[in-house]
């Protein structure tokens, strides 16, 4: 999760009272009142029949107009009221009234259309403004269909909630800015469908990064697993408290299908995912009363990290068996998408026209092409396994088919070469006989290229059934080095400076976490993009936070960005036989003879540490001086 989501979720965690208290004020209002799900400028499900609640004055009459419909109902004795429409078409802006003969309520600029619930932690949070191509797509939102947008309170809730804590949005670039851009790309190709082009659509962005699937599962449903397989969301929030808060609310008003895209903090435990997401989709479409709502799956794309020691292949072997088992549920394969080197890849762009693929072939039964290849059969041979899938099949990026790994009794898997023949491929591995197993597109960091005419990419499968593990070697990202007279730099993983080496001597630690990091309660940001941006200057980043290293023979300049909301700190790990003296913003280190000069520096940690506070949207630069002995 990006370092700005990170404040804002915990500021809006800690304001929860604050939204709820409000709700239960509301709720002693004995005034006539549409209930909190039903609000101006927002968009009721067409096709449908339209249910809207309430509350007014015990035992009064309430009139209730909608287009041309008008319905009539008592209010009960508790101050409840409830009348039922039936279905319209998409369109609009349409006006709704409520009257109860002493008093009238009116919402306005009501559409008509289809509303999505996009839903689940960090990537699907990713704001439109961090993530390739979102600047270009808030600049030309204007111009689309209209579309409202939702964006719940991150926050939990010990009971189920009734009040939004929130309201219903135009397409502004205020707004996409914040808004899921997976939801947004999602919707932006729905509406280039033309039987969908003038059908309004609603977003209602339903997200909070680092949760567990647990949290959006209502109270007392969850699935008997062992105790020490249920995985715990980020904040401290207990199970069921996401789905009271953030989906409780939203279960007045009916919907057409879900966007789910979470799995990152339960692949620790994939062994019983599978039965949880199966199970929440369950209760949800039990609450919401919709028991074939469809449900569209991202599976996780590629990422060289662990949880608990596991991989992402095993995580999305349960999100391809959690759709197996589930009606009206499908997946969105996206292990291409991106390189792995990030947690929160920038490349939300191909996954939203995935999803809108899905829903258009499966949720509004348009004949196109929408899934990727998916495996049927392996027929094993003594030396070679001929592969069938259920579409004709092609290569990406070159001839060679990559992605295919064979194993005989041994389990012991090698990659293997491979030809394609229509809807199989033919593989064997160098000096493997009698293979028993096939996987494809396994591992952290799959290398495989198998697509189908529309370029879609085939569904990760395995035939064995061993347990899961990781060991495996994997790619790493690209480092850099300069090396001057004077002094050596390089790179390395998570965007560290990882090495500077002066005189022979090394300079920064090379502990864990150690030469250069930015701290977050999630352990050191990952800046995994790197560019050269000229003959001497190197720049490193991710979403919210740059550095930026200028090169001279005897000198360097480090530039460090902070786009975020929120402040965060720069620190610079020492080998323990340097010593440092530092006076105000600067700091002399050396080391049997060697010297450095640093200016820019705020304090001296604890560990030995060089430490600059960024602040919010500001740039702080160190300058490095190098002096032999």
């Amino acid at each position: 999760m990006r370092r700005s989501s990170i404040m804002l979720a915990v500021c809006v965690f800690a304001g929860c009272l604050v939204i709820w208290d409000g709700a239960r004020a509301a709720a002693a209002d004995s005034n006539l009142q549409f209930a909190s799900a039903f609000t101006s400028g927002m968009v009721l499900q067409r096709q449908l029949p339209i249910v809207v609640t309430g509350s007014g004055p015990a035992a009064a009459n309430v009139n209730v107009t909608l287009e041309s419909q008008e319905r009539s109902t008592q209010i009960d004795a508790d101050g409840n009221w409830r009348v039922e429409f039936e279905s319209l078409p998409a369109g609009g802006p349409y006006v709704m009234t409520a009257s109860d003969g002493t008093r009238d309520v009116t919402l306005e600029d009501i559409l008509i259309g289809d509303v999505w619930i996009c839903s689940g932690q960090s990537n699907m949070q990713m704001r439109l403004e961090e993530v390739d191509g979102g600047e270009e797509a808030i600049a030309a939102s204007l111009a689309q269909t209209p579309v409202r947008l939702l964006i719940m309170p991150k926050a939990g809730a010990e009971t189920p909630q009734a009040d939004l804590g929130t309201t219903w949005k135009h397409c502004t670039p205020e707004s996409l800015r914040q808004l899921s851009a997976i939801a947004w790309f999602f919707a932006s190709h729905l509406h280039q469908s033309p039987e969908l082009a003038d059908v309004p659509l609603g977003l209602v962005d339903t997200s909070f990064g680092g949760t567990s699937v647990e949290g959006w599962t209502p109270a007392g449903t969850l699935p008997n697993i062992p105790p020490d397989q249920i995985s715990a969301s980020l904040f401290g929030i207990p199970s069921a408290h996401l789905y009271n808060r953030m989906i409780a609310p939203l279960l007045a008003c009916k919907v057409k299908g879900v966007v789910w895209y979470q799995g990152e903090s339960n692949a620790g435990a994939p062994q019983v995912y599978a039965r949880l997401l199966q199970n929440m989709i369950e209760q949800w479409r039990r609450t919401w009363q919709q028991p074939e709502l469809p449900f569209l799956i991202v599976q996780l794309p590629a990422w060289e990290g662990r949880m608990k020691n596991l991989d992402f292949s095993w995580l999305r072997e349960a999100q391809t068996e959690a759709c197996r088992r589930t009606k009206q549920a499908w997946l969105t394969v996206s292990y291409d998408t991106t390189d792995g080197f990030d947690l929160h890849p920038r490349e939300k762009a191909e996954i939203g026209r995935r999803l809108a693929l899905l829903a258009q072939r499966e949720v509004y039964g348009q004949n196109i092409v929408a899934h990727g290849p998916v495996f049927k059969e392996a027929v094993f041979h003594d030396d070679h396994v001929v592969i069938t899938f259920d579409q004709e099949l092609a290569t990406r990026n070159g001839p060679e088919v990559r992605g295919v790994s064979l194993a005989a009794e041994d389990g012991e898997y090698r990659y293997a070469t491979a030809t394609i023949d229509g809807n199989t491929v033919t593989a064997s591995a160098r000096d493997l006989q009698n293979p028993v197993s096939v996987r494809f597109a396994w591992g952290a960091m799959p290398d495989a290229n198998l697509v189908n005419s529309a370029g879609l990419p085939a569904r990760p499968f395995r035939t064995d059934d061993q347990q899961p593990r990781s060991l495996a070697f994997e790619p790493l990202p690209r480092f850099y080095r300069v090396q001057t007279q004077m002094y050596a730099l390089e790179t390395g993983r998570g965007g560290s400076v990882c090495s500077l080496v002066v005189g022979g001597k090394q300079f920064l630690s090379h502990e864990p976490d150690g030469g250069t990091t930015i701290p977050s309660m999630f352990g050191p940001r990952n800046l995994a993009f790197t560019k050269v941006i000229g003959p001497r200057r190197l720049a490193i980043s991710d979403s919210v936070a740059e550095l930026e290293i200028a090169c001279e023979e005897d000198s360097m300049t480090w530039t460090v960005t902070n786009s975020g909301d929120g402040p965060f700190e720069f620190h610079i790990s020492l080998t323990p036989d340097v010593k440092i003296d530092a006076e105000g913003k600067s700091a002399q280190i050396s080391r049997d003879g060697m010297k450095l000069h640093i200016d820019g520096i705020d304090r001296i940690d604890k560990r030995g540490s060089l430490v600059v506070t960024i602040p919010p949207h500001a740039a702080t630069e160190l300058h490095w001086t190098m002096h032999s002995r």
